[in-house]
């Protein structure tokens, strides 16, 4: 029975790992304006456009668009926000300094006009226009400029505080695989304490458990979030490295008291673990921290 339950287990967590491995950003949610997901050096983009566009239904407004910086290329990025919804006139390529569609002559400097026709059903709706490197295409390095286009005078959307609040918290893998692996270490912790020679090995399937959930949060957050959003300017350093550090530390000294556990040697099992336990707490309660929206309603 001990066996049959543990295969099960290991096979929920090895289908949690795939699952992750493939679905999983481990990004903080960004918030509706992208202006946290992006950390622009050397590039800048402007519009002639004032305030939110007020127009009619199938109708065309021009939209100047003004972008510096070197190897510069703008676009509507097919897809970003309603851009779908919109036609845009010259193109949805990429438009770099070679193209004709420059108006600007000077160097590292770029001036499109697009011409965009609007839906045909009444709405508040977004376009989304980026500058950035044409060499590289960097993700990160980007420029971006967001237009409100109001069709037919729909007022503007109202965002629910208590929504966004509690779209912000699921908007991370900390709650899916943080919490739970928090969850499970707590849970083996309280047990040992209540009775250690009873739930010894139940301790020890949740804690490694909890360590392996923990050891995929991070294998997923360094595979999927580039390395420039790691140790670049997108997030506080002040709480982002704290985050990092604590999380890293208690990987170690969870493997250290798994270690400890297996040989029989109980106190200073006991001792890392408290640490892990301590260190992952406060790296998941930092990693909230992160998303400011979470306290700013």
């Amino acid at each position: 029975m001990k066996k049959r339950a543990l295969i099960i287990f290991l096979s929920i967590i090895s289908l949690m790992i795939a699952l992750v491995a493939f679905y999983g950003s481990a990004r903080p949610g960004y918030g509706d304006n992208h202006t946290d997901c992006h950390s622009p050096v050397g590039y800048t983009i402007g519009t002639n456009v004032v305030g939110d566009i007020q127009t009619t239904n199938s109708s065309i407004v021009v939209v100047n668009i003004t972008a510096t910086g070197t190897n510069l290329f703008v676009q509507a990025i097919p897809g970003a926000e309603d851009n779908n919804l919109f036609a845009f006139i010259p193109t949805t390529n990429r438009i770099n300094e070679s193209s004709i569609y420059d108006l600007d002559p000077s160097a590292n400097s770029i001036e499109v006009q697009f011409n965009v026709t609007t839906p045909a059903v009444e709405g508040y709706y977004t376009i989304f226009i980026i500058a950035g490197d044409d060499a590289t295409g960097s993700e990160i390095n980007y420029a971006i400029q967001l237009i409100n286009i109001n069709v037919g005078g729909v007022e503007p959307p109202v965002e629910d505080p208590i929504a966004k609040f509690f779209s912000d918290i699921f908007d991370h893998l900390g709650i899916y695989l943080g919490l739970p692996a928090l969850i499970l270490l707590s849970l083996g912790t309280v047990l040992v304490l209540v009775n250690e020679n009873k739930f010894v090995k139940l301790h020890g399937i949740l804690a490694g458990g909890s360590w392996i959930l923990t050891l995929t949060n991070m294998i997923t957050g360094i595979v999927r979030i580039p390395v420039i959003t790691w140790f670049g300017t997108a997030y506080d350093p002040i709480i982002h490295y704290p985050h990092i550090i604590l999380g890293m530390v208690g990987l170690i000294t969870g493997l250290i008291s798994m270690l400890f556990g297996i040989a029989a040697e109980r106190k200073p099992a006991r001792l890392t673990g408290y640490i892990t336990l301590i260190c992952w707490w406060a790296a998941f309660i930092l990693g909230y921290i992160l998303k400011p929206s979470l306290f700013i309603l």
